[in-house]
């Protein structure tokens, strides 16, 4: 099969899925509009690009390097650890859940008129949630594996594959608290300020070079709590747990789970409407114009009656003038 064999097959495929008023073919459009969004996004990916290995960069540079004991509960006892790349994992996991929730709340708040258009026209609610959570797991993917290449040129972590799972376990759960708040809070500052401050402390108090305290219970219930464990397991030792790993994906589905009713209750659908009991379902048509000229017309929801039968041609009576100046001096009915 030749290239231009490929191409016009993909543009077949396009075409078809284009015209396609199917679920799976609504799902494939809603994530193309949220891959677009996040594409235009350019200080998103500035930060990506600059403030993760500059931020990096300061906490090497600022942290001292000193053994340091952390509680693992995935190694049979506790660890001694550097210091220094400790706080990394720290940095890595406060800068990835920011910009992550920073990205999926600012995309999440831009598209709500577009959500309502795009509801009004026919697209169930829940196809576009799982849009934006596809679009989450894709940024979340990049965004983790360009932040684990560069914490390797800070450390050396023992299994790399797990580092990056846990970064972007961590990533997914920041990203699904920013679709909640982008649906739910009325304002961005509120979201921001929501984003900011459990970032900073869901990170900071698991790191025993900000806090000391030993098997406080407490931190079990932090959103990156899963994430932070694999991720110091996955940097310096040989262990690993993916029971810890899946708790990013948990936290995801419980703020998905929010996000989905949020969405429910800010989005209307008036298709769905009916003024009493007494009155037809509306109903929710596409219609589409053949090659053939013919129109196609496909129901989503209610029923629909299509006559096929022309019209009857129109008939003038006789006493309509037909030109405009007896039109115009024409001033009786017939009979007149």
């Amino acid at each position: 099969m030749t290239v231009g064999e490929l191409v016009d097959r993909a543009r077949r495929w396009q075409a078809g899925i284009a015209d396609s008023t199917t679920w799976h073919a609504a799902l494939l459009k809603a994530i193309a509009f949220e891959v677009a969004q996040h594409a235009r996004n350019r200080l998103a990916l500035l930060l990506v690009v600059f403030f993760i290995p500059c931020w990096l960069a300061i906490v090497r540079t600022v942290i001292p390097s000193r053994p340091i004991e952390y509680q693992s509960r995935i190694a049979p006892a506790p660890i001694t650890v550097d210091a220094s790349e400790l706080a990394l994992i720290s940095g890595a996991l406060n800068a990835l859940t920011l910009i992550i929730g920073f990205m999926l709340f600012a995309s999440v708040r831009r598209a709500r008129e577009f959500d309502q258009r795009l509801v009004l026209a026919g697209f169930p609610r829940p196809v576009l949630l799982l849009a934006k959570l596809a679009g989450l797991v894709l940024v979340a993917t990049v965004v983790s594996g360009y932040a684990s290449i560069v914490m390797g040129f800070y450390c050396d972590p023992r299994s790399g594959g797990m580092l990056f799972l846990s970064l972007l376990s961590a990533g997914l759960t920041y990203g699904g608290l920013g679709v909640a708040l982008g649906v739910a809070v009325p304002t961005e500052l509120a979201g921001m300020f929501v984003i900011i401050m459990v970032s900073l402390v869901d990170v900071m108090v698991q790191n025993p070079v900000i806090n000391p305290g030993k098997d406080q219970a407490v931190l079990r219930f932090l959103p990156t709590y899963g994430p932070m464990q694999s991720g110091v397991a996955a940097t310096f030792t040989d262990s690993a747990s993916f029971g810890y790993l899946m708790l990013g994906p948990l936290w995801l589905l419980v703020f998905a789970a929010f996000g989905l009713g949020a969405f429910y209750l800010r989005t209307k659908d008036h298709s769905r409407h009916t003024g009493g009991p007494g009155e037809p379902e509306a109903a929710v048509v596409t219609v589409r114009l053949r090659s053939d000229g013919t129109l196609e017309v496909e129901s989503r929801r209610g029923p629909v009656m299509v006559c096929t039968e022309q019209p009857a041609p129109l008939r003038m009576p006789e006493w309509l003038p037909l030109s405009e100046k007896s039109l115009g001096s024409a001033s009786a009915a017939p009979g007149g």
